[in-house]
Order: structure tokens, then C-alpha cells, then sequence
């Protein structure tokens, strides 16, 4: 007659040392790659072609193109700022916009509150589009 021992299901099994030391390093290593990849975004992405096609007295629309170099798809928020020649800031927006990887994408965005009336559409001379955090 054969016997069979059960399992006993309140013992405590420990976790082996070598696979927390494999735990350890690669929490280490992840901590070290995102780090590297926060402090040089600017390395990956880049703007460029910065233009207003169309002004009128209620919006401006601005055109700009941008680079993603890495291989993920990346959704960043930018900031968008008019200025009149006097280095008054007519207009400012923040937008979204999504990168696919490896790729340069068109964009178009219509800034429709301005900080003060314009009469004429050529005041607007200088425009900045960046990274917003």
C-alpha cells in the first residue's frame, strides 16, 4: 500500500537569493536607463519649419514639423507663443500632439485667443513653438 505526503501549504517557501540579486540589478538598471532618457529628450526630438500661413484679426494659424528619431511613439505636449514686434506676447497655447516612431510629421494649430485685439495681421513677427515639460 503506497503512502502519499501532503504538501504542507502553510510553509514558507523563500524567495532564493540569486533571483533577488537579478531583481535588484534590473530595478537598478531601470532607474539608470529612465533617468538617462529624461535628461536628454531634446536628443530624440526636433523641431523645425516654423511658420505662420494665415492671420487675421481673430486667429493665427502656425505650421510646424517634427522629427522623432526614437523607435517609440511618443505623445508630448507643446507650447506655442506669438509675439509682436515690440516682444509683447499676442498669443500662447499649449496643444498635444502624437509622434509616430522613426518619423517627421506636419502639424497645424489655430491660435484663436489673443492677449490683446490686432488690427493689422502683420503685427505678428516672431512666433516659438518648444517642448512643454
Amino acid at each position: 500500500m503506497s503512502s502519499f505526503e501532503r504538501i504542507d501549504i502553510k510553509k514558507r517557501w523563500p524567495i532564493p537569493p540569486a533571483l533577488k540579486l537579478i531583481l535588484l540589478v534590473a530595478v537598478i538598471l531601470g532607474l539608470v536607463g529612465r533617468k538617462c532618457w529624461m535628461k536628454n529628450p531634446g536628443r530624440n526630438l526636433q523641431i523645425s519649419e516654423i511658420e505662420i500661413t494665415e492671420v487675421t484679426k481673430v486667429s493665427a494659424d502656425v505650421k510646424f514639423t517634427v522629427a522623432n528619431r526614437a523607435k517609440i511613439s511618443l505623445k508630448k505636449s507643446v507650447l506655442i507663443k506669438i509675439f509682436s514686434p515690440s516682444g509683447e506676447l499676442i498669443a500662447s497655447k499649449i496643444a498635444w500632439i502624437e509622434i509616430p516612431a522613426k518619423s517627421r510629421k506636419r502639424y497645424l494649430k489655430v491660435l484663436q485667443k489673443f492677449n490683446f485685439p490686432i488690427d493689422n495681421p502683420d503685427e505678428i513677427v516672431d512666433v516659438t513653438v518648444d517642448f512643454y515639460k
